[in-house]
């Protein structure tokens, strides 16, 4: 016999004589009669004696004939039943849809036709051991009878879809207009820290499962540069391997107080146990982690020990570095994750302010981390020291000041509008981000992800964020004060709380998409 592969598409091809054949005939349907659902498609769950029956063998022979010849005859029984009880289906002009869609699958295929039978409205579709499915278009009636009369079947059910992809659906073109985006890109299931920022405030208590996506315009940041002074940087791998769509590679080394472009490619600066610059660099713009993957990026490296501190000499010369070399007018966005406090009056601090000043009226735009030591920065002083100290660089009036929420615990959603307990706080900060961040980064060699908090963290984010904000509108020359507006508005109704003064609202960074989608199925889930 012949395999029941080679047969099986060939087997509802001859379904194309089932108004003729035998003499069955399809009574008239009455037009006032509604199509009644009880005809469908069913599982047909049988116990094989005989054996393993391989559907998809590419044998002219099965190795089993018994199973061969018992599933056949099996296939027979049940189609010869369906020809007699025809009259059963309430809509047998879906017996005709059925043929056409068959017919017109298969008709460019071949098949031996013999030895089968005669119609193709049931063949068996899985088989392991002592299993065959088989799959049957049957009235309810006759779905009924064959449980009861053939032997060998332990279970006849409706086909239905009980499996289905994790995505939570959207619509493209409602985002388009809430957003103005030329067009979207969608990365879905990706990181917390990415899919925060692209919605509006999700409250689980409204009995809704969060959306993981990270909606963002298909731009992402094309032809504006990101430039990240920090510590070391990889961008030999794949976060970074779409060079032929973007400029990346590390434009300056900063040690002893000077900036060196000698013996610099894709690495530079000494690599401590923190991998700040990796991390930071792959969340701004990483191509899976980072929120704008098509940002060109340069990476300036300042000698940094193993505790994360960095000497005035080289924090000036490195930014000294950028203003003169990679400031490309209202195409920039800089930043700087770290911080520090120092007196008013100090010259470092007002050296400091006046350089990020002279960014800023070239045409970039700085941002960086509010501080992790959890202190007040309102009215301009470091609120833990009664206002005699001052955070830097993030209270100068040049530079978009960003805080941490705390999102740690993904499935405690519902409270993560609050501002990170580490995370400085206050009027001193103009926007709040993701605290804690997914990352991949190099480490001796090999790709490997990791989790990392912070500030340092939350920056990079919104400077990606700003970076495709102003890849969308190549016609404007953003400003910082632009910057700012633009943000202050995609983030209202977005207001962020601090754990021990209520009183005091932040807000969080929003990319313009605010339309929240979310699978509101969750409070039936529950209750089944």
């Amino acid at each position: 016999m012949k395999c029941y592969l080679t047969y099986l598409i060939g087997l509802t091809l001859l379904f194309i004589n089932i108004i003729n054949a035998k003499g069955i005939k399809v009574p008239p349907k009455e037009e006032e009669e509604p199509i009644n659902t009880n005809d469908k498609f069913y599982l047909i769950y049988i116990n094989n004696p005989y054996g393993e029956y391989k559907i998809y063998s590419d044998e002219n022979i099965q190795k089993r004939e018994e199973s061969q010849v018992f599933v056949e005859n099996l296939v027979d029984e049940i189609q010869s039943l369906i020809n007699k009880n025809i009259n059963t289906y309430k809509n047998p002009e879906k017996l005709i849809e059925i043929k056409e869609e068959v017919s017109s699958t298969l008709k460019t295929r071949k098949r031996d036709l013999k030895n089968l039978n005669d119609y193709g409205l049931v063949y068996p579709i899985s088989s392991v051991k002592d299993k065959v499915v088989l799959y049957a278009y049957l009235s309810d009636e006759l779905s009924k009878k064959i449980n009861k009369d053939i032997e060998n079947i332990y279970g006849i059910f409706p086909n239905k879809a009980s499996t289905s992809l994790q995505y939570v659906p959207y619509n493209k073109e409602e985002i388009l207009a809430e957003t103005g985006w030329k067009d979207l890109k969608v990365r879905e299931n990706t990181d917390f820290h990415l899919s925060l920022i692209s919605q509006g405030k999700y409250n689980r208590r409204l009995g809704k499962k969060y959306d993981n996506n990270y909606y963002y315009p298909s731009s992402s940041g094309k032809d504006i540069n990101l430039v990240i002074l920090d510590s070391s940087f990889n961008f030999n791998y794949t976060e970074f391997s779409n060079t032929h769509e973007r400029t990346i590679k590390c434009a300056a080394n900063v040690e002893n107080g000077f900036a060196s472009t000698e013996k610099i490619d894709y690495y530079c600066g000494k690599v401590t146990r923190l991998y700040h610059g990796e991390t930071v660099s792959d969340v701004a713009a990483g191509l899976l982690h980072g929120t704008a993957n098509l940002a060109n990026v340069y990476g300036v490296s300042m000698a940094v020990n193993n505790e994360g501190e960095i000497n005035d000499s080289d924090i000036l010369a490195g930014i000294q570095f950028i203003y003169e070399n990679l400031i490309e007018p209202h195409k920039t966005v800089i930043n700087l994750s770290m911080s520090g406090i120092t007196y008013e009056q100090s010259e470092f601090y007002h050296q400091y302010g006046k350089i990020i000043d002279a960014i800023t009226e070239k045409g970039g735009i700085v941002v960086a981390a509010a501080g992790n030591s959890g202190y007040n920065l309102g009215n301009g002083g470091y609120g833990g020291y009664g206002g005699s100290y001052y955070s830097y660089p993030c209270q100068f009036k040049n530079v978009i000041c960003i805080g941490g929420i705390d999102n740690e615990d993904e499935k405690n959603k519902y409270n993560i509008y609050v501002s990170h307990e580490d995370s400085n706080y206050g009027d001193g900060v103009d926007f709040y981000a993701p605290f804690l961040v997914k990352s991949d980064i190099m480490i001796e060699g090999k790709k490997t992800r990791i989790l990392h908090q912070g500030t340092s963290f939350s920056s990079p984010i919104v400077a990606g964020m700003i970076a495709t904000i102003m890849s969308e509108h190549p016609e404007i020359q953003f400003t910082k004060n632009k910057i700012y507006e633009i943000l202050k508005e995609n983030g209202q109704g977005l207001e962020v709380s601090h754990l021990y003064y209520q009183g005091r609202k932040g807000i969080m960074a929003n990319n313009g998409k605010r339309i929240i989608y979310s699978d509101e199925e969750e409070e039936e889930e529950k209750k089944e």
